[in-house]
């Protein structure tokens, strides 16, 4: 179960960001954020309106393919999916929301050179450009900076989903063992989101203990 813990922020200059608060991942892993006030959320399961949105999709996906299921079957299936991610953190009146992933390397998986990194960047951007419903897409790609990894890559999109103008921003990068998925999806529908998630974004730190790394 992720456990957040409200930390004292050090007085003084540091280099590195401060967390407000960390969220315990894995025994080894924590991830260290700040929100800039009380219009963001973070939880540890998918909020009702990101399982209905995703179950949305899935029920065009099975239309697609001439297959067929109940609304509390799709709704579990999305459900299922969405467990993968370990954080969110979201504007509930909103709805812009970024979800939170780390996957461990498998025994004897290699780290990834930046080179994978940048190229898994860059076939997130694709994926998004082939997804059903979004068209207008207009995609950049560039290394950034995530504190505790040991290279992370940005892309940055704006297209429209289903008519809806969006916004997304994916950070994906490695802190060893861990690769690790930031994406945020944002409907535009306060323009304060998307200037709060920048520095949320930049709050973000990667703890990885006992060695690990």
């Amino acid at each position: 179960m992720v456990m957040v813990t409200l930390c004292l922020l050090s007085g003084g200059c540091a280099p590195l960001p401060q967390p407000a608060q960390t969220v315990s991942i894995a025994p080894d892993l924590e991830l260290g954020l700040t929100l800039p006030g009380d219009r963001w959320v973070v939880a540890e399961s998918a909020p009702d309106f990101l399982v209905a949105d995703r179950a949305e999709h899935l029920e065009h996906d099975l239309v697609k393919q001439g297959k067929s299921a109940t609304s509390e079957q799709i709704a579990e299936m999305a459900s299922k999916r969405l467990a993968g991610s370990e954080v969110f953190i979201f504007n509930p009146s909103t709805q812009a929301r970024l979800e939170i992933d780390f996957s461990a390397l498998g025994p004897g998986e290699a780290f990834p050179s930046a080179g994978a990194v940048s190229r898994s960047a860059r076939f997130a951007a694709e994926s998004l450009e082939g997804e059903e419903g979004i068209e207008e897409v207009d995609v950049r790609t560039g290394r950034t900076k995530v504190y505790g990894s040991e290279v992370a890559y940005r892309l940055d999109a704006g297209y429209r989903a289903h008519g809806e103008d969006t916004r997304f921003v994916g950070v994906i990068g490695f802190a060893a063992p861990y690769w690790f998925y930031f994406y945020y999806t944002d409907s535009l529908r306060d323009p304060l989101d998307r200037e709060e998630m920048e520095g949320i974004l930049r709050s973000l730190t990667v703890t990885v203990r006992d060695g690990s790394k």
